[in-house]
């Protein structure tokens, strides 16, 4: 067996194994999950017995209402018509009565009357009074007709029923029935009337009614209407449990479910297949859910991307030169910062030779990847030219033009300045390609002064020729190149930093050194810009004669 085919052995149980562990890691992350997602879902006081606490008393307090509401209504109808049904009966043997009564007349005709309450067993006495106030005839339910008892007389509801002249409507009194300790009585009492001369009074009619009838047919109602009350009272919890099911049930698994997803198991689906207004809000968790995994992998995404253009950042930066270079009475300092954590702004100054310093300024348009991209082309090509000893600077710019130009497929262009300070001559060689004139500060006169140089900015297109001029540099003299994120910084009022603010600026501080000067300069623009972030990348490079 071969070294490799025993490596290969040897690493497949191992993978088995790191596999298996995984595999038993992420169960028990599931289970713990779970685990903390059921202990999360578990409530003290549930919903249900809520629903059960709430729904089920509110029910029965409605048909207990309702049943008392209608045993009421019928006690009262049923009173109402045994009251009309006396008060026609009492009428009726008044009427007997009214011819019983007059000096010899037959009084067979009134004890018919008296035989025919014995059909009615509610009945329980009537007495018929001459006006004297003497009983004639007299009924009651156990005796029939019989001789009257004289006591009744005495009694104060036979008082108060001769005492009465009410003739339009009988006059009713309650009193509990002596026979039946829970019955009452209800006694009715009308004046009977000469039946020729209606105001003469010839005697009284008293007729006395047990409740029995009226407790009978309201128990009869009670126990009807109860066992109706009970068997709707049954359907209700019935209902209420199957309507706590249906929707108790549902929010249990919402609940659980926004548990699990809570922990952290954006794969978790609730399961509700109803279509009311649970199942779509299932619906909706569960599509908010894939929204939520899916902004979880962006936000991922764009950690990892962040964290790659900070590192893209950090890269760029280093490719601009950070430290300051004093030598050979020139000083040369520049400082950038990209708008968008990578930008497009680049500066440079390298040593040609022991009396030529070359510097560099560019500007890519827009901002972000693609223009710290193009920035990283142009860098290349300048430190690939800047080593030749024939080196010009419309020779450079034109190389770094022809290069992007042929390569260059992204549609961007940029604007470059470029110059070479000779120790030897005490000039400054310049070319620019679109960037802006040279503007200088001199000494001699406490002035700046603007040099202009038309070109074309690179990678627009190819055998573009480039122009280069020369101007004489003094002791104390400044020259400052800079990008739109200086001058061009508003403020909050949309007010622009301006050059006229870049020159004050150089005229009061002439006398800092060119480190000096950059940080004067930022400070002033960030102080200028406030809380407004910058629109643009931002660049300047400071060459000092000292």
């Amino acid at each position: 067996m071969s070294k490799k085919e025993k490596t290969e052995n040897t690493s497949k149980p191992e993978e088995k194994k790191n596999s298996t562990k995984a595999d038993k890691k992420s169960a028990k992350e599931a289970a713990d999950a779970e685990k903390e997602a059921k202990k999360a879902a578990k409530v003290k006081f549930s919903l249900r017995n809520k629903f059960y606490i709430i729904l089920i008393p509110l029910v029965g307090i409605i048909i207990f209402t309702m049943s008392y509401y209608f045993i009421r209504e019928e006690t009262s109808l049923l009173t109402n018509e045994i009251v009309k049904f006396a008060e026609r009966e009492i009428e009726h043997l008044g009427s007997q009565a009214s011819l019983s009564l007059l000096p010899d007349a037959d009084i067979l005709s009134l004890i018919d009357a008296l035989r025919n309450l014995e059909n009615v067993p509610s009945i329980k006495y009537a007495y018929i009074f001459n006006a004297e106030k003497e009983i004639v005839q007299a009924y009651s339910i156990e005796k029939g007709i019989s001789e009257p008892d004289k006591n009744i007389l005495s009694d104060e509801i036979t008082k108060k029923a001769v005492a009465n002249t009410d003739i339009e409507k009988p006059l009713l009194l309650q009193y509990p029935d002596p026979d039946d300790t829970s019955g009452m009585i209800y006694d009715f009492s009308i004046p009977v009337m000469h039946p020729i001369f209606k105001d003469q009074r010839t005697g009284t009619v008293r007729l006395g009614f047990s409740d029995k009838i009226i407790r009978d047919a309201t128990k009869k109602i009670t126990k009807t209407i109860s066992m109706i009350a009970a068997a709707f009272l049954i359907i209700a919890i019935i209902g209420a449990i199957i309507l706590a099911r249906m929707t108790i049930g549902p929010v249990r698994k919402l609940s659980y479910g926004a548990s699990m997803i809570g922990s952290g198991d954006l794969d978790y689906k609730i399961r509700i297949s109803t279509s009311d207004e649970l199942g779509r809000l299932a619906h909706e968790f569960n599509e908010m859910t894939e929204h939520l995994k899916k902004a979880k992998e962006r936000e991922v995404e764009s950690r990892v991307m962040e964290e790659q253009l900070e590192l893209a950042k950090e890269i760029q930066e280093g490719l601009n030169p950070m430290g300051f270079y004093e030598k050979d009475g020139v000083q040369i300092k520049g400082f950038t910062r990209a708008a968008k954590g990578v930008g497009g702004d680049y500066f440079d100054y390298i040593d040609i030779d022991k009396n030529r310093v070359g510097a560099l300024i560019s500007d890519v348009s827009g901002k972000g990847v693609p223009a710290s991209l193009v920035m990283v082309m142009i860098r290349t090509v300048f430190v690939s030219y800047i080593s030749r000893k024939d080196v010009q600077c419309a020779s450079v710019v034109r190389a770094i033009n022809d290069s992007l130009s042929a390569d260059f497929a992204i549609d961007k262009f940029a604007t470059l300045f470029f110059m070479i300070y000779n120790r030897a001559t005490e000039e400054i060689a310049f070319s620019n390609a679109g960037h802006g004139p040279l503007f200088c500060y001199r000494s001699s006169l406490d002035a700046c002064s603007i040099t202009k140089l038309d070109g074309m900015p690179i990678g627009i297109m190819e055998d573009v020729e480039y122009k280069q001029a020369k101007v004489k540099l003094s002791k104390g003299d400044i020259i400052a190149l800079y990008t739109d994120g200086i001058t061009e910084m508003r403020n909050k009022d949309k007010e622009e930093y301006g050059l006229q603010r870049l020159q004050q600026l150089l005229m009061k501080n002439s006398n800092m050194k060119a480190d000096e000067l950059i940080d004067l300069i930022v400070n002033d623009v960030d102080s200028f810009r406030g809380e407004v972030p910058p629109h643009d990348d931002m660049t300047v490079l400071i060459l000092k004669r000292d």
